[in-house]
């Protein structure tokens, strides 16, 4: 993705299309859909994924546009070009579409944590969608 279209979606105001999300059980993953404050006709998907293949405890973050991935954050998992995690794959020229792997403790404004509610609420704020009124809870399946 260009860096011009990159920065402009990425820097929408955003909102999730439902006011509950359930967090992803150990071993799954967990789909929230959203769109711009000011645009609903961009839509965009968060992903909370809870599995790897190796490793059973990978916790990772996408960000989707409907025109493609433009953010993972991987906080445990794999290293990457060696960058070990917790590591993010921004999709845009700068980054080589997410093959130059940037070391989390580099991305300034972001706040980095473990534990399942606050790192999804975390990256939620990190890539700007309104939290007001929104109830995060851990998966009780």
């Amino acid at each position: 993705m260009d860096n011009e279209k990159y920065q402009k979606l990425h820097s929408y105001p955003k909102v999730v299309n439902r006011k509950k999300i359930d967090c992803a059980p150990q071993g799954d993953q967990k789909v929230i859909k959203g769109h711009a404050v000011f645009n609903p006709s961009e839509e965009f998907t968060v992903i909370q994924a809870r599995k790897g293949h190796a490793r059973k405890n990978d916790l990772s973050y996408v960000l989707m546009h409907k025109t493609g991935i433009m953010l993972r954050i991987d906080l445990i998992g794999a290293t990457h070009h060696g960058t070990p995690t917790p590591h993010v794959h921004i999709f845009d020229d700068d980054h080589n579409e997410g093959l130059d792997v940037v070391p989390l403790a580099d991305i300034a404004n972001y706040d980095s944590t473990f534990e399942i509610v606050t790192s999804l609420a975390t990256f939620l704020r990190y890539n700007n969608f309104d939290l007001a009124g929104l109830t995060m809870s851990l998966s009780t399946v």
